[in-house]
């Protein structure tokens, strides 16, 4: 059964994680025949909206998801939604909390992005107003109609660590990639100066610069890089450690090796120029850089962190993959691929094999068929 009528509803379409997931599954419902999905975010500009022609982004119009929930109440019941896939946990929170004001039928599957206990635990432990979040979600996501984990370790972190009751319908599905779309950014030309006479090889990660992130390992793995194999490090993103991660680079005397340009729009291009894409980790949740990677054709290099990095390369199968936090064993990966071409086509190659099942199109497809298992479910009760 194809639902008439889908929501998406998280953080906004500026770029990043969520935009990507939001608009690749928007586009897979519409391929597989949902008559109308919505991408519903706090807040969207008409410039904004224009760079995403073919999704109908729906702005509530608020500045932070704590001023949604009415907003959100007056959408479900105008709206009138089969289903609302929402994400990342406080966007689920309060999807329940506004589908269960609004008084209708509107089915609620929550979207888990992350390893909440580590997230909560280690990445959020100094923020008071996240002290409380595993207690929040133990007794609000029972209230949803069901749960999509992007990894294993996601359910059963829900399950063990925050105690999220098993009788709420649960199931792992990792998240999408639009690999035609992802192909198309790859062939954008780069004005890098590493790129243009590629002489020497590029390592390039995509990552927050949190601690999450591990960074540092990835850059002291590095530093035994170059006493190896002339190299360099790009690494795209932004964060709070910037300025600690600057500091480990002049302390390792790497730092004109490593560049930090922040955060990049159209991080495709770099993935399919270098000659490693390399995550390293303390936990993921199914990471859509190291999609996005796949996708660009790079080999890539993972660690068996918590998470589903480890999932989706199958344990070395579709990448290396390396023991978390070891960093002489990364620096070790990371030179095999740079001197062995034969080793970095056989997993450039395994990374486009991989792609395909990640496709907007399959992961859709999925997130309807769990969809039609609950309404089962429910009905059978």
């Amino acid at each position: 059964m194809i639902p008439k009528k889908v929501a998406i509803f998280t953080h906004g379409i500026e770029g990043g994680t969520f935009t990507n997931i939001g608009t690749a599954l928007t586009r897979g419902f519409k391929e597989l025949g949902v008559s109308c999905c919505d991408l519903v975010v706090l807040n969207a500009t008409n410039e904004e909206k224009a760079k995403y022609p073919d999704v109908n982004v729906v702005s509530l119009n608020v500045t932070r998801a704590s001023f949604s929930l009415l907003p959100l109440v007056r959408y479900i019941r105008k709206e009138k939604p089969d289903v609302i896939f929402p994400m990342p946990w406080y966007f689920n929170v309060i999807a329940i909390w506004a589908r269960n004001l609004s008084l209708t039928n509107t089915k609620i599957i929550v979207g888990e992005q992350n390893i909440i206990s580590l997230e909560a635990g280690i990445e959020h432990r100094d923020k008071l107003r996240l002290k409380y979040l595993p207690v929040v979600m133990r007794y609000t996501y029972p209230y949803g109609d069901g749960i999509i984990g992007v990894a294993q370790d996601v359910i059963t972190d829900l399950v063990k660590e925050v105690k999220v009751s098993t009788r709420i319908p649960m199931t792992v599905i990792f998240n999408p990639v639009d690999v035609s779309r992802v192909q198309q950014l790859a062939k954008e030309p780069i004005d890098h100066p590493w790129f243009q006479n590629h002489n020497v090889p590029v390592i390039v990660t995509a990552a927050r610069l949190a601690k999450q992130k591990r960074l540092d390992i990835l850059i002291r793995a590095f530093a035994r890089v170059v006493d190896v194999v002339p190299a360099k490090l790009l690494i795209l993103g932004q964060g709070p450690l910037r300025a600690e991660l600057e500091n480990l680079c002049k302390e390792l005397q790497i730092e004109e090796h490593v560049d930090m340009p922040g955060f990049d729009s159209n991080p495709c291009r770099f993935m399919s120029a270098c000659d490693v894409f390399v995550l390293a980790s303390a936990w993921e949740g199914s990471p859509v850089a190291l999609a996005e990677a796949l996708a660009s054709g790079a080999a890539v290099i993972v660690n068996d962190a918590p998470g589903g990095s480890k999932d989706i390369i199958e344990y070395g199968k579709y990448g290396m993959m390396v023991p978390t936090g070891d960093h002489d064993a990364l620096a070790k990966s990371i030179i095999q691929v740079l001197t062995d071409t034969k080793l970095k086509s056989h997993y450039q190659e395994q990374s486009l094999s991989r792609s395909q099942d990640l496709q907007a199109l399959k992961i859709s497809k999925q997130y309807l068929d769990f969809y039609n298992s609950v309404l089962v479910s429910k009905s059978g009760n």
